[in-house]
């Protein structure tokens, strides 16, 4: 993992992947991804950038449990934090 990355920056980095891949940047931290338009497809894409970002595969049942930018990136920082 990115070990300097504090969980602000986790959930900025969450949201700013969530506007790339959307295409739009009009949602809240607590809107779901999926009725902010996102679909299967553009979650692998969240999900591969976001395990690029900390530097581990990520699972992309992440993103269908913790379907908000403040709960995904929450479970983001648990499952680093459990690998070190």
């Amino acid at each position: 993992m990115q070990t300097d990355m504090t969980p602000a920056e986790l959930t900025d980095r969450v949201r700013a992947i969530w506007t790339e891949v959307l295409g739009r940047s009009d949602f809240s931290d607590s809107d779901s991804f999926f009725e902010a338009g996102g679909h299967s497809l553009l979650a692998s894409k969240v999900m591969a950038r976001l395990g690029r970002a900390v530097g581990t595969r990520l699972s992309m049942q992440l993103i269908f449990d913790h379907r908000t930018v403040e709960r995904l990136a929450d479970a983001v920082h648990a499952h680093v934090s459990a690998q070190n």
